[in-house]
């Protein structure tokens, strides 16, 4: 059985739920600020313990799950906790996948327009349908403060120019929108395999297997040190998609 697998398949014990009782049925539904949630294991209840999967639990709540084989231990980890770790003056090849996984979600998040409240509603701009982005994302600094989360400032200024320049963001009242426009990758990022191939002063380059599909896909990615930050990835910021 191989880690994804496991981890789909982990249950939380014995998380319990009050009012559950011995006549409820079989098929529990879990549900997440009001999206249920599909997952590979079915939420279960045993002995009136409502039990659910580790993964699809964790992963709606923003954390991410991977099964350490070497020590038999699921671990799971929020983004605050791995930002944290980045801030340190080391990182390590896993650290560095993770990092590249964050990448991935947080470029599409921005790229389907953010998360929370937004105003309703399309309009035209040059003859282009655009939409409002979401309150995380509808000012120029909360953009780029989300940014450079996980790149440097100079790549997050940089992208800033080219969302601009090209369009891809316009500023009305000093509020976001973007053209009207979802998409996605089959990228697995969060899955690759990374190896330390360059080292400098504050700055490491990994080379990156990234798998696609039932093929691999290589790249090179520099990562920089930002004081009082931590590590940052120092390439374009659609270089992980």
């Amino acid at each position: 059985m191989n880690w994804k697998s496991f981890v789909s398949g982990v249950v939380l014990g014995s998380v319990l739920f009050s009012g559950v009782s011995f006549a409820a049925p079989k098929v529990v539904k879990l549900m997440f600020n009001g999206t249920e949630i599909h997952s590979e294991v079915t939420p279960q209840i045993i002995d009136g313990s409502t039990l659910v999967p580790a993964r699809a639990l964790a992963e709606a709540l923003g954390a991410k799950v991977r099964w350490d084989e070497i020590n038999q231990t699921v671990i799971v980890e929020n983004e605050a906790y791995r930002q944290l770790l980045r801030k340190n003056a080391e990182i390590g090849e896993r650290d560095a996948v993770d990092l590249a996984g964050d990448a991935k979600n947080h470029y599409w998040h921005m790229s389907i327009g953010g998360g929370g409240d937004r105003r309703n509603g399309s309009f035209d701009v040059h003859g282009q349908d655009y939409r409002w982005m979401g309150s995380d994302l509808d000012t120029k600094i909360k953009f780029i403060e989300y940014v450079e989360q996980l790149y440097t400032p100079e790549q997050a200024e940089s992208y800033w120019k080219e969302l601009t320049e090209t369009r891809s963001i316009v500023e009305i009242e000093r509020k976001l929108a973007q053209p009207n426009a979802d998409g996605g990758s089959a990228f697995a990022w969060g899955d690759a395999t990374a190896k330390l191939i360059q080292e400098g002063n504050g700055t490491k380059t990994f080379h990156f297997q990234v798998p696609l599909f039932d093929k691999f896909e290589e790249k090179d990615i520099k990562l920089r040190y930002v004081e009082g930050k931590g590590w940052r990835i120092d390439e374009p910021v659609d270089t992980i998609r």
